[in-house]
């Protein structure tokens, strides 16, 4: 079962991500005279990972703030959802008015 991530909270992993490279690239620089491949990496695969989610980020279109009088309601169709009894031949709102 996968759970769609929002816009916000893409853009709260967007920049966890970016600390994360940040941390990453700060650890390389300062272990750079004895080499260390794990660390490089590290920061290799956290930039790539920051900018899909920046990359995801700005492709998300806006979330717009949802009308609720905006759209009808989806029963409007049917008036039999609420409707208890059966229609009769006779017996019809329009001829109430008419007598």
């Amino acid at each position: 079962m996968k759970k769609n991530i929002t816009r916000k909270g893409c853009r709260t992993l967007a920049i966890v991500w970016t600390l994360a490279a940040a941390s990453m690239a700060v650890a390389f620089v300062r272990r750079l005279a004895e080499f260390n491949l794990f660390l490089l990496l590290m920061l290799v695969l956290s930039v790539f990972t920051a900018a899909g989610f920046w990359r995801t980020w700005r492709g998300m279109e806006e979330e717009a703030p949802r009308d609720p009088f905006g759209a009808p309601p989806r029963f409007a169709d049917d008036p039999v959802l609420f409707d208890d009894d059966p229609p009769q031949p006779n017996d019809s709102e329009e001829n109430d008015n008419e007598r």
